[in-house]
């Protein structure tokens, strides 16, 4: 992350200049990982497609509304826990939406995701070469909101739906709004509190914004997605052990041919690549931080690979320079001291 002096520097920068109106670079999901933290958010991140990684993330803090801006050459998947009390507003800018998901479900054009109430968990996908904002925002305080105005009836709207089907219209205005109010928390040029209770009206707006039926899209979810997601939590949570086909359907209750189609339906690739992938990225996290190294008393490129499960020094670093196009010996010379 080019903004900070390194990830495990993160939160003291921080502390010491706060994130509204910043912009920081990042070279790996693993520090876009990092990044979220900034926010208050736990989430895992796995690269997807193969290549050099680069990516941006803007960070404005507006009243009660945390606006965010992504940027990322790669495809990219994020799944962990948003909290009890939060809700989002998402959409993608670039009309680079392709393989953009939410619980793995595919993002039609034009749409806004994430303001469903009570939902606890975050899985969505970032596409190549895409632009997203992404706000955050206390589902209680944005009730209140809507109580103050006479809409309550948009709030059971939002314990159904996590999803809405917006107007081209609607759609560029509110990214045309997300720009405007990320680049002038750069320069101080608006008032936090007052920008908060814009993004409200804003939310509303596009809440409110239509005459179709069916604008709502209700949030289900299939047993294969659920499968797809169960897999990847356990992956990342076990991201040292070194595990078999039988095993992992064992522990998943599936069959190998559900797990193999369920993984291929929603990511393109097996479910032992898939873990495999999301052990690469484990490692690479840990050469790019000298404070986890540390943490795990670990050194070396081979202390490290065999740390996440990974026996053969040549298939490791064939599949990391496969996946990362550099090799792990690289990514550690890079680390920050």
């Amino acid at each position: 992350m080019e903004a900070t002096p390194g990830m495990m520097n993160v939160d003291q920068r921080w502390s010491q200049q706060g994130v509204s109106g910043s912009s920081y670079s990042f070279h790996s999901a693993s520090e876009l990982s990092q990044l979220f933290h900034l926010v208050g958010k736990r989430f895992d991140a796995l690269q997807l497609t193969p290549g050099r990684l680069k990516g941006e993330m803007s960070i404005a803090q507006l009243g009660a509304v945390t606006l965010l801006k992504i940027t990322t050459t790669h495809r990219i998947l994020l799944n962990g826990d948003r909290g009890p009390d939060c809700i989002s507003f998402c959409i993608e800018a670039s009309g680079q939406a392709k393989d953009h998901k939410v619980f793995c479900v595919p993002m039609s054009a034009y749409s806004v995701h994430g303001f469903k109430q009570g939902l606890l968990e975050s899985h969505f996908e970032l596409s190549a070469d895409s632009t997203t904002y992404l706000t955050i925002t206390s589902s209680r305080c944005f009730n209140d909101y809507l109580e103050h105005f006479g809409l309550e009836s948009m709030i059971g709207e939002m314990e159904m739906s996590n999803s809405l089907q917006s107007f081209p219209l609607m759609h560029q205005h509110m990214a045309k709004e997300f720009e405007f109010l990320i680049q002038n928390s750069f320069v101080n040029t608006i008032r936090p509190q007052q920008a908060g209770h814009r993004l409200y009206g804003l939310f509303v707006k596009c809440l409110t914004c239509h005459d179709e039926e069916g604008c709502f899209i209700p949030m289900v979810s299939t047993p294969r997605q659920e499968l797809v997601r169960r897999l990847i939590g356990w992956g990342f949570l076990h991201g040292t052990a070194d595990t078999n086909l039988d095993q992992i359907c064992q522990m998943l209750f599936a069959s190998k041919g559900t797990l193999i189609q369920s993984t291929k339906e929603a990511l393109d690739i097996g479910p032992m690549e898939l873990l495999k992938r999301i052990r690469l990225e484990k490692v690479n996290g840990m050469l790019r931080s000298q404070e986890r190294r540390k943490t795990a008393q670990l050194t070396t490129v081979s202390e490290v690979a065999q740390y996440f499960g990974f026996r053969s020094r040549g298939h490791f670093a064939r599949a990391y320079q496969e996946l990362f196009y550099e090799s792990p010996s690289v990514t550690l010379s890079k680390a920050p001291a």
